[in-house]
């Protein structure tokens, strides 16, 4: 659907939201692909450059240069791996702007109970460190109000799923808005910019960019990394791959990845 310079008609664009085959009547469809993108439907016109297909998020940002573009890399920290039973212990931040890594945002989080040794042992923090750090809801609020600042940025992070949606439930958990940025995973990325890497993990690929990490698994080091690792990632894909735009990168992270040859026995 994305596909570069194909128009879709509003009327087959709205049987694909819709999932049916039965053809739909105009006013309907229009009223429909309104819906999906965040857009009122006196807007759209018959036929819509695939480029421009996107949910309201993507259309905030989609168009701006890479060169001149904003992101905001985040890494947590949790006492758990489900965001409906654990919680949020860290927050690391970098913010990316014109392809360098700058500002930085870092809090730790009061956990609700005390911490596991497991928890204490891979991130270093213990109960005595998060004693007097902020409780959750002032430390996301804090955390959304920097996110927000110089405008829309979409959301960065390595294994972005997990990152994102710790985030999106805690927000929502204590009753602050959604950041409602679309987000960019540097894993994803790299299985379709860097295939012969094999292994997609943030070790391997900072190993094989030369990026250094001394503060692994806490939450500002851990972004730091991924921040180096997103701007080497944005060079390839300007050189490798001509991308230009937020919204080519986008669609970039939904292509499928590179098949990988079986070994011989």
């Amino acid at each position: 659907m994305r596909a570069r310079g194909t128009p879709v008609a509003l009327a087959d664009l709205a049987r694909e939201i819709l999932a049916v085959e039965a053809e739909i009547d105009p006013r309907l469809a229009r009223r429909v692909v309104a819906a999906a993108l965040g857009r009122p439907p006196g807007t759209l016109p018959d036929q819509i450059d695939a480029r421009h297909v996107r949910p309201a998020p993507e259309c905030a940002v989609g168009d701006a240069p890479l060169a001149q573009a904003h992101f905001v890399v985040v890494d947590l920290e949790t006492t758990g791996l489900s965001p409906e039973q654990a919680s949020i212990l860290e927050i690391g931040a970098v913010r990316v702007a014109r392809l360098a890594a700058g500002r930085e945002f870092q809090t730790l989080v009061r956990p609700p109970a005390p911490l596991s040794r497991a928890i204490a042992d891979l991130t270093g923090i213990d109960d005595a460190m998060v004693a007097d750090a902020p409780p959750p809801k002032d430390a996301l609020r804090a955390f959304h109000r920097w996110f927000g600042r110089g405008g829309a940025a979409p959301f960065v992070a390595h294994n972005a799923r997990f990152d994102a949606g710790f985030v999106a439930r805690a927000l929502e958990r204590h009753g602050l808005p959604p950041l409602r940025v679309p987000v960019l995973c540097t894993q994803r990325l790299a299985r379709r910019l860097l295939p012969e890497v094999g292994r997609f993990n943030l070790d391997s690929l900072c190993a094989h960019c030369g990026i250094g990490n001394r503060a692994r698994h806490r939450a500002l080091g851990d972004a730091r990394a991924t921040a180096a690792l997103f701007v080497e990632l944005l060079a390839i894909a300007q050189e490798r791959e001509g991308v230009a735009t937020v919204g080519e990168l986008l669609d970039l992270q939904t292509r499928p990845t590179p098949r990988r040859k079986r070994r011989r026995r």
